[in-house]
């Protein structure tokens, strides 16, 4: 079995059952994240497209929304491990309860700054599909500060100009919208 089935299935196990904010199944979030980074994952001159990115997509969020702790995921592959692990969010509320949200959310954005260009267009690709399926039901005060912070991630990663262009324009459409 390829790289990207074991991480698919595993991906369909681990989020069995979780639903997204909207109420969709959790699993279309990383099944489209997926296929944006299989279309634009090779957008980068410097990075080649890889199935181990797209593993990676599969499996970006198990170590924040599934009972899996890292690290776990070298029954994949190391090199899906450590993208899974780089794409991890480091400075959250429970590790860091004295940061408030924008401390932590800029604190992980400049690390994301310093991850792999692979690791980064996987993170631009997991943003683009947050933003498509924002919802309705957080109110107009969340859109505008998850914009807000959308925008400073695209400025503090350089890669991928065809998915930052992307996001620069959803972002534009997001806060007309508002």
């Amino acid at each position: 079995m390829n790289v990207i089935n074991e991480a698919a299935r595993l991906a369909w196990m681990l989020h069995h059952g979780q639903t997204r904010a909207g109420g969709g199944l959790y699993i279309n979030h990383p099944m489209r994240v997926a296929g944006l980074v299989s279309i634009f994952g090779d957008t980068e001159s410097t990075v080649i497209l890889t199935n181990n990115m797209i593993a990676a997509a599969w499996l970006h969020d198990v170590y924040e929304d599934t009972y899996i702790k890292s690290p776990s995921l070298n029954c994949i592959n190391p090199t899906v491990e450590h993208l899974v692990n780089e794409l991890t969010n480091r400075f959250t509320k429970a590790v860091y309860p004295s940061m408030n949200r924008a401390s932590r959310k800029k604190a992980e954005t400049e690390r994301l700054s310093t991850c792999s260009p692979a690791a980064q267009i996987i993170k631009l690709c997991d943003r683009i599909d947050n933003l498509d399926t924002i919802q309705d039901k957080k109110g107009k005060k969340f859109h505008t500060l998850y914009c807000d912070e959308s925008y400073a991630l695209v400025e503090a990663i350089s890669v991928s100009p065809i998915l930052r262009v992307k996001l620069y324009s959803m972002i534009a459409r997001i806060r007309k919208e508002l």
